[in-house]
């Protein structure tokens, strides 16, 4: 359900990147072959494909970094503007050598051999607008308005007096690039944050921005000035972490790590981008997931006595939390003045975690004990959204990983304390009849 790679010659993945051709789905992402509690020294990109964006099939690395640098940094995946007649496909990744990093090029016409570029096509700081020895990491390409070539945005470090807080530029041959003066930016909460992806959607230019969450950025034209949303400006802070955009066919899907708690990242879902009439970008569930449901597991909806209070009424059935179980039902949010309704999905005997629901739609996920005490929220998450009474969710899970959603827009991604024991429960249970229509099914055997 969460893909993580096995094969030792990737090792633990971080950044990870997705690009869709004549059907196969290729996933590519940052690697380490050794793992070190207070260093990460990445030094491959990997990939793996899959026929349908859900089950995956490793390759391995791809490209790895050269010896006489420190480490490499992530990069993106394109279509040559010129693709009708070279054929081929760009990537761009980052290495740290000697006391900069500078960004590096690489071709293929298959998606999966490699051939890093020389020397001549490294891509510097433009020390008019940039820092010389700043951030310097990750294009992401969009085409130019006027079909001439590619816009890129990266991870950069504009000088102060430029108003900018990633970099930008162009290119025609789409692995030559001339950095340009970094567009200004509003609002946001970290000058220092990561470029994830950008996409025009509709008339508007949106930006996955990372900065501790992943925030959206919006401009009216390709060169800015961007500025926060107003609304739902947090689009991911789970335990999860750099969302990058796919454009399959007539659908712009988004990917993005989930991490567990000591730090073990897998990839999660993947997942729609919607954006609503009043311009609001949320994250919501793909169909394509529905290829999860591989087995149907009867589940019937707890009793929930009256004076349960607080604790968790469980479900009698014990779902296998190794393989998978998908989790949808009806939940009547509360109303106002009421206790907060849920999901309680236990960790270990007597504890676990709960995903509990306000009346005013804003959600809290924390651990919990399954009498209700010892209650420690972990993130509240609002997405400013009408949700029905009652509204539809969905639970996924597997091990220590789960995602929620509601109506079908993506609540939260949430690394649980410890793997899940399969055993799930409705919170309160005094008020368990507000969870109702349960289905479940075990996810596909690996």
């Amino acid at each position: 359900m969460f893909f993580k790679p096995q094969l030792k010659e990737t090792g633990h993945i971080w950044d990870t990147w997705l690009y869709l051709h004549e059907g196969v789905y290729y996933l590519y992402y940052l690697a380490a072959t050794e793992r070190e509690v207070d260093d990460q020294p990445w030094d491959n990109i990997s990939v793996a494909t899959s026929p349908d964006g859900v089950n995956w099939t490793e390759i391995g690395p791809v490209l790895t970094k050269r010896p006489t640098a420190t480490w490499m940094g992530t990069g993106s995946t394109w279509k040559s503007p010129n693709y009708q007649t070279d054929g081929k496909f760009f990537m761009n990744f980052s290495e740290w050598t000697g006391p900069r990093q500078t960004i590096f090029m690489a071709e293929s016409t298959d998606l999966v051999a490699w051939a890093r570029l020389g020397d001549e096509y490294e891509f510097t700081q433009d020390e008019r607008w940039y820092t010389p020895q700043g951030r310097w990491d990750c294009i992401w390409t969009i085409p130019k308005p006027d079909g001439a070539g590619l816009y890129g945005y990266w991870t950069a470090t504009p000088k102060a007096e430029t108003g900018g807080q990633f970099g930008f530029g162009e290119s025609l041959d789409g692995k030559t690039w001339t950095a340009l003066q970094p567009p200004v930016v509003h609002g946001t909460a970290d000058d220092a944050g990561e470029v994830g992806a950008i996409e025009k959607i509709g008339e508007k230019y949106y930006m996955m921005y990372g900065c501790g969450g992943m925030y959206t950025l919006v401009a009216e034209r390709p060169e800015g000035p961007f500025h926060l949303a107003e609304t739902n400006a947090v689009l991911l802070n789970g335990h999860t972490y750099f969302a990058r955009f796919l454009r399959a066919g007539g659908e712009l899907l988004v990917n993005h790590h989930s991490i567990l708690r000591d730090g073990v990242v897998h990839m999660g879902l993947l997942k729609r981008a919607v954006v609503d009439n009043e311009g609001v970008l949320r994250l919501a569930w793909w169909p394509g997931n529905d290829k999860l449901k591989a087995e149907a597991v009867e589940v019937i909806t707890p009793a929930g006595p009256e004076d349960a209070g607080a604790g968790a009424a469980m479900l009698a059935k014990t779902f296998d939390a190794e393989r998978g179980v998908v989790m949808e039902g009806d939940l009547v949010p509360p109303s106002e003045g009421r206790p907060s309704r849920g999901l309680y999905v236990e960790c270990e005997p007597g504890s676990g975690a709960a995903i509990l629901i306000r009346s005013d739609g804003s959600a809290e996920l924390g651990d919990i004990r399954a009498d209700g005490a010892g209650y420690k929220v972990t993130f509240t998450e609002h997405r400013q959204f009408a949700f029905s009474r009652p509204a539809k969710f969905r639970l996924l899970l597997q091990r220590e990983l789960l995602e929620f959603y509601l109506d079908d827009i993506l609540i939260e991604c949430f690394s649980l304390p410890k793997a899940a024991t399969g055993r799930i429960g409705v919170l309160p249970g005094g008020d368990a009849s507000a969870v109702t229509d349960l289905r479940a099914w075990q996810a596909p055997l690996l």
